[in-house]
């Protein structure tokens, strides 16, 4: 199946030579014939060591861990960059790598001309690279240095254009380490936006970063890695809360697990007669956190039921991290009368167009009775960030359009000058 990944038993080890001797070059070797030469030692670190990874079409990875922990290896042995030492590396479908983005690029050509054969690098034809062209420019925000040569550009110009360049290849995986972390606000913004569309088209991603606020918004599933091996695995969030403990306490791989703590959760409440199981954001079918503004969505809830009921609400309540209340609905509201809730199942709630402003959300989850007596309420059940490619003030993001007479615009590159204008946004 395309856009799948699967390592089994992967060790990765590099070789250094060890400190040479006083005499140990040409030079030295001519004027002190007579000495012996050490002989060189030759040591090997491992990068990654046993390990077993399988990533399906579709979902979205997170490595994290400290520097030297083996992420970016990883990253090299599934686009092909490196092989292991041994092991088996399975990767199906073509791989596009935002590791070094623009590091192809010859600087006394044109950007134009290394978008060609950048874009032919990746598996792409002339033909289709012309045709991808505009998007291209537009997506980079270049304008006319498309045409200079790229020994000219600012850095935040080289990173745009290779980032426009990589996306429009229409990979199965894409490898991503470190570039949303080189860009302004508007040009981030931008990438996870496309980010978030291509996700919509099932497109594979393995993401390595150090902002596990993006970690937890941007992938389905977490790898935490240190000293090349894999620490745990697991939701997101979870892994991500595990990695920040560790580096606050000091902690590393092979210390002894700390115990849990027994602290009261404060965040879920209920008599326990109905339990939430999991509560997942479905984009395009596949499970996500990121969701491009306008995208049809559905919000699944899986439950286990430990005491038949008569009377159930299913409920969602949305709000922004700061505390702002944006939306809340139920069963009871859209008229569905409860009859009977005895086995395990799960209850969707289904969005033809999340008309909601770019931003982090989160959402709370209830089962509960009609005079809200609690079975299970959970605060804070997932995290979700709305892309776009622009940044809109408020919670509301509704489609619309612009008319006018009278006035003259510039919209883009085009000068009008017209008793009517619709600009859809």
């Amino acid at each position: 199946m395309k856009g799948s990944i699967r390592f089994s038993n992967v060790r990765k080890a590099f070789r250094w030579r060890g400190s040479r001797s006083p005499h140990e070059t040409i030079k030295g070797a001519f004027f002190h014939r007579k000495t012996r030469r050490r002989r060189t030692s030759r040591e090997q670190f491992v990068a990654l060591d046993g390990i077993d990874l399988e990533v399906t079409t579709g979902e979205a990875v997170a490595l994290i861990g400290p520097n030297g922990s083996g992420k970016s290896t990883l990253l090299k042995l599934i686009g092909g960059i490196l092989k292991p030492t041994s092991g088996t590396v399975e990767v199906t479908g073509r791989v596009t790598a935002l590791i070094e983005v623009g590091a192809g690029f010859h600087p006394e050509i044109s950007g134009r001309e290394n978008v060609v054969i950048n874009g032919m690098l990746l598996g792409l034809g002339r033909r289709e690279i012309e045709e991808r062209m505009q998007e291209i420019v537009d997506f980079a925000d270049i304008g006319p240095f498309i045409d200079q040569p790229v020994k000219i550009y600012s850095s935040g110009m080289y990173v745009r254009l290779g980032f426009a360049v990589a996306v429009a290849a229409d990979p199965d995986i894409l490898l991503i380490d470190e570039v949303l972390a080189v860009g302004d606000e508007a040009f981030t913004r931008r990438c996870l936006d496309r980010l978030a569309r291509m996700r919509q088209r099932g497109v594979t991603m393995v993401l390595v970063s150090h902002d596990l606020d993006l970690v937890t918004s941007f992938a389905d599933r977490a790898l935490y890695l240190d000293r090349g091996g894999i620490v745990t695995e697991g939701p997101a969030d979870a892994v991500a809360a595990r990695y920040r403990s560790d580096a606050a306490g000091g902690s590393r791989r092979d210390d002894p697990p700390q115990p849990a703590r027994e602290d009261d959760d404060k965040t879920r409440w209920g008599n326990g007669n109905v339990e939430i199981d999991t509560v997942e954001l479905l984009v395009g079918g596949k499970r996500s956190r990121l969701v491009a503004g306008g995208s049809p969505c559905s919000l699944r809830i899986r439950y286990s039921v430990n005491e038949p009921m008569e009377d159930f609400v299913f409920g969602v309540a949305w709000h922004r991290s700061d505390g702002t209340q944006v939306s809340g609905h139920n069963t009871d509201l859209a008229g569905f009368e409860p009859l009977r809730l005895a086995t395990d199942g799960e209850v969707c709630c289904e969005y033809d167009s999340l008309q909601l402003a770019p931003g982090e959300y989160l959402v709370d989850v209830a089962i509960h009775a009609r005079n809200g007596l609690a079975y299970d309420y959970w605060c804070d059940a997932l995290k979700v960030r709305v892309t776009s490619e622009v940044e809109w003030p408020g919670v509301w993001s509704p489609p619309h359009r612009w008319r006018s007479t009278g006035p003259e615009w510039r919209i883009g590159d085009e000068f009008r000058r017209a008793t009517s204008i619709e600009h859809d946004e």
